[in-house]
């Protein structure tokens, strides 16, 4: 398995990556789920909850990658 880290860095080709802020769409292609699934695990609360900017829906790519390894593997 790839360093989680590093897949995200070549997708944001240097962003500033604590600042990121990600989409549903592109979290569930990093997580190489659905969509829906995303979204079920923001509603169990193992993923944090989104910011809404106007019309669009964002995750900080920080939070994410926090909530993630804080996952205990029973849950995953």
């Amino acid at each position: 398995m790839t360093d989680p880290s590093t897949e995200f860095a070549e997708v944001f080709n240097g962003a500033d990556l604590p600042q990121a802020l990600i989409s549903a769409k592109t979290g569930a292609e990093l997580l190489d789920i659905s969509e829906r699934q995303w979204h079920r695990l923001v509603q169990r609360g193992l993923l944090p909850k989104p910011i809404r900017l106007g019309r669009n829906t964002r995750w900080k790519l920080a939070e994410v990658e926090a909530a993630l390894d804080a996952i205990p593997p029973s849950e995953a």
